[in-house]
């Protein structure tokens, strides 16, 4: 553990959470992709290409850095991952061609964002020793609340400055900010200390438990990232409701995202994992259900099943790293963490693409929850019989 005062701690519990902040703004992308369409003249399929690029980018790159960072290296990845977010902005400002923002937007961004996500988190645990599931619920917070303040500023600064004096002054903002909190992050630590080896560590290393896993958190997160790439889709064609409006509420629907976290951080603290899981995978058979039984339209049932659908998202990313430690140990946590979070990649890929195709095939709304519903009742059942031993010991 890192020998810090309560002061250090907390600053470093902050500059964690607002680094978190910074990076997140790619779930802002349905504010984005509304003007990239227009900018572009693309379809939805086209469109959500950027999108599930850069998800898909950012979990690779979780796992690529998770196995290549070590104390030698560091600094070096930490600055790669910051330019790459500036550079990545940059980029899809002057893009002519969805392929070319895919880039920036894509590729760049997804990168820096792969790099610098998981940094944090793997400070915090050797930071805070009590409730890590709650603290690294609330660092990873940041992630889910960007869109809080990034999606009203974006569509203000849109219609003010215009897309590409945006997305530049985005790029160049984030690269100093990001920065200043790296510095305040990591200048007291001892780097090391992120990378001793626990000798006498006893865990789980079964193949078949980290597979069940990596499809359960697959499963679970395509169907939240799905429903962030269409909030603006489904609250404009099945609710009417004006764009100006739903952004106003994505700043709710990312607060839930945000809170979700450090709430199935706390939940798992204290009822453990089956319970989290089971009840993460509820949440989401409820708003299967809502759409395929009861074809709403009402603004209410928008707001509750888009909650729920983001504030998911929160709550299986926040499980993640805390699981993942706890079964298979502190020693590898980076390269297993990082091999887990490609299950974010995954979901990404599958999830949008499966609901942009069906959409621009004209598919109704309550048939793609179909498959959903029953992935959620399978999800239950299995973790329900499933012979997990939770926690690994140190002797």
């Amino acid at each position: 553990m890192q020998s810090l005062n309560q002061k250090q701690k907390i600053t470093v519990l902050i500059s964690g959470i607002f680094i978190e902040l910074i990076i997140g703004a790619v779930y802002a992308y349905s504010v984005i992709r509304l003007q990239l369409e227009n900018e572009l003249n693309l379809n939805h399929t086209q469109s959500s290409i950027p999108y599930l690029t850069s998800l898909a980018v950012f979990a690779f790159m979780v796992m690529l850095s998770g196995r290549l960072m070590q104390k030698t290296n560091f600094y070096i990845f930490s600055i790669i991952g910051i330019l790459a977010i500036g550079l990545g902005y940059i980029t899809a400002a002057y893009a002519n061609h969805y392929l070319i923002f895919t880039l920036g937007h894509g590729v760049l961004i997804g990168s820096g964002v792969g790099i610098l996500y998981g940094i944090p988190v793997q400070i915090i645990q050797t930071v805070y020793k009590k409730n890590q599931g709650f603290v690294v619920g609330l660092t990873i917070a940041g992630f889910g609340l960007s869109t809080v303040l990034v999606a009203p500023l974006l569509n203000m600064s849109f219609q003010t400055l215009g897309f590409q004096h945006t997305l530049v002054t985005f790029g160049i903002g984030s690269t100093i900010f990001l920065f200043i909190l790296f510095w305040l992050l990591t200048r007291k630590l001892d780097i090391s200390k992120l990378y001793l080896k626990h000798h006498k560590e006893k865990v789980n290393h079964s193949k078949f438990l980290f597979t069940m896993f990596f499809i359960i958190f697959t499963l679970g997160i395509m169907f939240g990232l799905s429903m962030i790439g269409l909030t603006l889709y489904i609250g404009i064609d099945y609710y009417q409701m004006p764009a100006d409006t739903i952004a106003i509420y994505m700043s709710l629907f990312a607060l839930a995202n945000g809170l979700f976290r450090p709430l199935f951080g706390y939940i798992y603290d204290r009822m453990h994992l089956k319970f989290s899981v089971i009840l993460l995978s509820f949440l989401t058979l409820v708003v299967a259900s809502i759409y395929i039984f009861f074809n709403p339209n009402q603004s209410w049932l928008f707001i509750l099943t888009m909650i729920l659908s983001w504030g998911s998202v929160g709550g299986w990313l926040s499980l993640m790293p805390t699981i993942t430690k706890d079964i298979f140990g502190k020693n590898n946590f980076n390269r297993t963490y990082g091999h887990m979070y490609l299950s974010y990649g995954v979901a990404a890929v599958i999830g949008n693409l499966y609901t942009s195709i069906l959409i621009d095939s004209s598919i109704n709304l309550s048939v793609i929850f179909v498959p959903i519903l029953c992935i959620s009742l399978l999800t239950m059942i299995t973790v329900s019989i499933m012979k997990i031993e939770p926690y690994h010991k140190l002797t």
